[in-house]
């Protein structure tokens, strides 16, 4: 990342699916925004290998 603030991004989920970030947030002993970024990361990442392919 680089040294710029990071601006808040509110983000609404479906219950079932903020139940669902909770619960591996949990298990990860991560925050559910670092969870969410995660997610987010490998999905960008599984795109790029796609692409690449």
């Amino acid at each position: 990342m680089n040294d710029k603030q990071v601006k808040p991004y509110p983000v609404r989920l479906e219950p079932e699916l903020s139940q669902w970030v909770k619960e591996r947030a949990k298990a990860g002993d991560r925050s559910m925004n670092a969870e969410l970024v995660r997610i987010v990361r490998q999905a960008k990442e599984a795109e790029e290998q796609k692409q690449a392919a």
